[in-house]
């Protein structure tokens, strides 16, 4: 990820931030992290951008939050007082970090101990502050030579424009324009000597480099991370943000780096395409699509087709018949009124005024029956009005000839629910469903069917929203009053945990990630990520970066993207942004969701849409991949999808069920 950091003025060069972090499975993903931030506001400027990588090499459970601890604690400590100096701002983060450490020691964790690998700095204007724990390296490329400074200085370079002075593990000095750092894990040192670091530096360019090392640590690291910063003039600074280019998709993405960086501009950039590039990439992406569906919608289209022009020919056949009846009566008529008029002549004057007083009479009552025939057909011919409580969607058949359609012909009974319910999660082997009434949890075991509630005797709101966490083994629960509840199932203990919502917090959805708590609030339009910490949750991060109202979000899933689900479309984010790569296929039918539904490591991205009675499955990339269609699906509360067994769970009023999927 790229990113440039704040504006200097004087003339200082700026520094280009571009960092990768690499895990290969999902279960290191913990230990392991990479951070960037610069200043949230004016005030905090003159502090520059703090940045790190931390690998832990013990992959114990009392580990596991070690990571996000240290870069909650970092950054919060660095940008409290905006007054104070970088160097300064820079000891007493590093401070308070080994503060944080000794307080884990203080409660028995000690796995991490000995087995932290640790670098992080401070770039303010051109002045570099940096320290080094463990097995991490430093390197700067100046001039066409490089030095490992976090080992020693290396003669070749200019002392006046490199003065590093130590405090103890801390290190400074100041930096020149065309200057690189590459802060890394030990891994990289595995892979390329300082030599070959300095010819691939040399040979590839600034845009380049990164990707070659990213794909190099791809390829032989299962968890490592890299920094490289580049000191540029400003005038040569892009004001878009390019992405490094990245080698191989990549499961686990960490977002850190990009809380509170300045939006980027909107701006077609050197990667952008061209109009006709555009219209070719699109229609080649969905042709197959088209193809799949194009029996369908021909046979959608013929049907229509037929109908128009039967009722085209029915409407012809009854006009022709018509005028030909009108022109039959019409002559009838007209000889019928000229042997009339012959008669009327021939009549005595007394008895002419009588006849057209009785023409006259004939007349004005068919005028009056006209008004009123004409009237009541009116109202005759507006629509009846549907009736107030059912919508007339409603009256529609199953949409069974829609893309991947499948009706669901078995739903099977799990359990009855003391009470209806209104959500609920599933970790390890059961259920776990709150209604939304009470601060009770119920437990369902998927095996034996039991069910069992867990009430809580801390004092809260009602249970509101719940999310299952397993990397702890734990579910995570929002009450009405925002307060932040753990339950460990397997002792039925409820603990408070300690968070910071923004006051006018409406919570929509909560979604866990890894040891992450992702909060969807719609009242601030954001999605706020919270990192593990002792006794709860750290500091909240806005994750997206760009949003617009999110009055409409119905939910988010979290499965290497992050999805958010709105009335009628589903928008994937990566790292904060729009992943425009992806696209979702429309359905025949407009899409109405409810809730979205998926896990890390799953294969698809479920939505429930109750209002059209169905399940809609898409692959990871947006096609849509099958439709799951039953009546009953219009009274389902929430749902959740077990792949592994190939089987939906449906929360529908008091009773768990379920069916099963191919």
């Amino acid at each position: 990820m790229t990113h440039l950091s704040k504006k200097r003025k004087n003339g200082y060069p700026k520094g280009v931030f571009r960092d990768v972090f690499i895990c290969s499975k999902q279960e290191l993903s913990p230990f392991g992290t990479v951070f960037t931030f610069s200043a949230d506001n004016i005030e905090e400027q003159k502090l520059g951008t703090i940045f790190g990588i931390i690998k832990i090499d013990d992959h114990s459970e009392n580990s596991s939050y070690v990571a996000n601890l240290l870069t909650s604690v970092i950054k919060k400590e660095y940008f409290s007082k905006p007054h104070r100096p970088a160097e300064e701002s820079f000891e007493a983060s590093l401070r308070k970090a080994n503060l944080a450490l000794a307080e884990l020691t203080r409660h028995g964790s000690l796995g991490w101990s000995g087995k932290l690998n640790f670098t992080s700095g401070a770039l303010e204007r051109n002045n570099l502050h940096f320290a080094c724990l463990g097995k991490v390296s430093v390197y700067l490329l100046r001039g066409g030579q490089i030095a490992e400074i976090s080992r020693d200085l290396e003669e070749g370079l200019d002392a006046e424009t490199h003065p590093l002075k130590t405090f103890s593990n801390i290190s400074s000095g100041k930096l020149e324009k065309g200057d690189k750092l590459i802060l890394t894990t030990y891994d990289l040192s595995e892979i390329f000597s300082k030599e070959e670091l300095r010819q691939n530096a040399a040979h590839f360019s600034r845009e380049e480099f990164p990707g070659l090392l990213e794909m190099s640590l791809r390829a032989n690291s299962e968890l490592a991370g890299i920094i490289v910063i580049d000191l540029v003039d400003e005038s040569e600074a892009k004001p878009a943000i390019v992405e490094a280019p990245l080698i191989g998709g990549e499961k686990i993405r960490k977002i850190d780096s990009f809380v509170g960086f300045p939006e980027e501009e909107s701006s077609a950039g050197p990667g952008a395409l061209a109009p006709g590039e555009e219209f070719r990439l699109t229609f080649r992406q969905k042709f197959p699509t088209l193809l799949k569906n194009l029996p369908a919608y021909v046979s959608d289209k013929a049907k229509r087709l037929f109908l128009k022009l039967a009722s085209f020919f029915q409407r012809s056949s009854y006009r022709e018949k018509t005028l030909s009846a009108i022109y039959s009566s019409g002559r009838k008529i007209g000889r019928g009124l000229a042997g009339a008029k012959n008669k009327f002549h021939s009549l005595e004057p007394a008895k002419k005024k009588a006849v057209l007083g009785i023409l006259g009479g004939v007349a004005a009552i068919a005028a009056v029956a006209l008004i009123v025939f004409w009237t009541k057909g009116k109202k005759a011919a507006e629509p009846a009005p549907q009736p107030g409580n059912v919508p007339a969607e409603t009256q529609l058949p199953l949409a069974l000839d829609d893309i991947e359609a499948r009706a669901v012909e078995n739903i099977e009974e799990v359990a009855s629910l003391p009470q209806e319910g209104n959500r609920f999660a599933i970790l390890g082997e059961s259920l776990y469903a709150i209604s939304g009434k009470d601060r009770i949890v119920t437990k369902i075991n998927l095996d034996s069917k039991a069910t069992e509630e867990i009430k809580s005797s801390l004092s809260s709101g009602n249970f509101g929203l719940i999310s299952a966490m397993p990397h702890l083994k734990a579910l995570f629960i929002l009450t009405e009053d925002k307060k932040v509840i753990a339950l460990t199932p397997i002792n039925k203990n409820f603990q408070d945990n300690t968070i910071s919502l923004p006051a006018n917090t409406r919570a929509r959805d909560i979604k866990s990630y890894l040891t992450y708590l992702y909060i969807l609030d719609i009242a601030n339009n954001q999605v706020y990520r919270y990192p593990r910490a002792e006794g709860g949750f750290g500091e909240g991060q806005a994750w997206l970066r760009s949003v617009s109202d999110l009055k409409n979000a119905k939910g988010i899933a979290i499965n290497d993207d992050l999805y958010l689900a709105e009335n009628e479309k589903i928008t994937p984010y990566l790292q904060g942004k729009k992943d425009e790569k992806i696209n979702f296929d429309s359905s025949q039918t407009p899409l109405s969701i409810d809730i979205i539904y998926s896990e890390p490591e799953m294969e698809f991205v479920y939505v429930l849409d109750s209002k059209n009675r169905r399940i809609v499955r898409y692959t990871k990339d947006g096609k849509i991949s099958a439709q799951y269609l039953n009546e009953s699906i219009s009274e389902v509360k929430d749902f959740a999808v077990d792949e592994k067994n190939k089987t939906i769970y449906l929360l529908q009023g008091n009773e768990i069920k379920k069916f099963s999927i191919e």
